[in-house]
């Protein structure tokens, strides 16, 4: 009962290769995931510390007359500064690490176009002072 049935071949479908536009968009996605990864990540403890911070309790109980309802305000335990820095924080658009390195060649090139000026101008103001004053 035993058959002698080869098994069938497998066909070997050959990789085309890929194209630099499909290279880059790969690389595109695989970053997006990895950000998105690293959000969720610091997302969930902040968003911990978030309800935490909105919580308001009572620091005290106290008896139900006039002095009682000035001291049962509710108190929150994260200062409102603190709240709403978090919230402009989070309107900020960053620069790309590309922007922030061209940005920072900018600052730097033009602190040593200044600092040469400066220093041509103290050469010739040292110049004059010297030729009118110390004759």
């Amino acid at each position: 009962m035993a058959t002698d049935k080869k098994p069938a071949k497998k066909v070997r479908l050959r990789k085309t290769p890929e194209s630099v536009r499909e290279r880059a968009d790969k690389r595109i996605v695989k970053k997006e995931t990895t950000t998105h990864k690293l959000k969720g990540k610091i997302h969930r403890p902040l968003s911990v510390l978030r309800r935490v911070g909105q919580k308001e309790y009572h620091p005290v109980p106290v008896p139900d007359n006039k002095v009682g309802r000035v001291l049962k305000k509710r108190v929150r335990i994260m200062p409102r500064y603190i709240r709403e820095s978090w919230a402009e924080l989070k309107l900020v658009t960053w620069p790309s690490k590309k922007e922030a390195a061209r940005l920072t060649g900018a600052v730097v090139i033009f602190a040593v176009i200044f600092a040469v000026v400066i220093q041509l101008l103290d050469v010739v103001f040292n110049k004059l002072f010297k030729i009118i004053f110390i004759k």
